[in-house]
């Protein structure tokens, strides 16, 4: 659901993944991370978000990437801005004030390389992609007396980067709402589940070693709702199934939104 006309919102988003495996360079598997092996990783993403009109929305993000990691032979670490995004959002399907159960819109999202890739040392770890991407989202939401059912589809295009092509990522979010209004909020917890596959990089259209990406991921969290302006999300969504392996990872997320009258 679109904001209306001259409406802006503001979105601060942080995650924090914590591993239980992880990609071993050396044995070129996913594996139990080593005990003596830290890995920190912080996102925060800065969304604004304005209404040109009813029907169409536009936004930026500005991501800022702070990841650092620690072993007795290596340090790396990459901390500053990630890939900027822009993006619109076009209603399809409007809710209807006589029958509100239904609303779809279409959306394209360009992702700029703003990122540092390039000119790395050996303890520089990459915060972006170092190319160019489109991404194409077909987004609804459909209302029930007593939950709501989100879902979005969406297709990554990817360009190619010193002669590396970036493989494309397809995916599915699914969630379920479940909202309960009350004197001092409007509550409401959520769940659901995150599907995406990543293509392999190409090289001289040589698939790249271990550059395939697929995960099956659940989703639980809730959100807090106050006068209709402040809204406080939380959830922690969990990799079940990634790359051949169970339960690699788990991530804390936490997004606060205000809407700007």
């Amino acid at each position: 659901v679109l904001l209306h006309e001259r409406k802006m919102m503001f979105n601060l988003g942080l995650r924090f993944p914590e591993y239980f495996k992880d990609y071993n360079g050396m044995t070129g598997k996913i594996e139990d991370v080593n005990p003596n092996i830290l890995l920190n990783e912080s996102y925060f993403n800065g969304l604004f978000t304005y209404g040109l009109s009813d029907n169409f929305n536009i936004y930026g993000i500005v991501p800022i990437v702070n990841i650092h990691h620690y072993s007795p032979m290596i340090f790396k670490e990459g901390v500053g801005l990630g890939d900027i995004k822009i993006g619109g959002d076009y209603q399809l399907v409007k809710l209807k004030e006589n029958n509100p159960d239904y609303a779809m819109s279409i959306e394209i999202k360009f992702s700029f390389p703003t990122g540092q890739y390039d000119d790395l040392t050996a303890s520089d770890y990459p915060t972006g992609r170092g190319n160019y991407g489109i991404g194409f989202f077909l987004n609804s939401v459909h209302m029930f007396n007593t939950a709501n059912f989100l879902w979005t589809a969406y297709y990554d295009y990817r360009t190619d980067y010193n002669g590396i092509q970036s493989g494309d990522e397809t995916g599915l979010f699914l969630i379920m709402q479940h909202p309960f209004n009350t004197s001092f909020g409007n509550f409401g917890i959520e769940y659901g589940s995150h599907l995406y596959y990543k293509f392999a990089d190409e090289k001289g259209g040589i698939d790249l070693p271990n550059s395939e990406d697929y995960s099956v991921d659940f989703y639980l969290g809730g959100w807090y709702e106050y006068l209709d302006d402040f809204y406080f999300h939380f959830g922690v969504p969990h990799s079940l199934y990634q790359n051949g392996e169970f339960f690699t990872k788990y991530q804390i997320i936490v997004q606060f939104d205000y809407l700007i009258n």
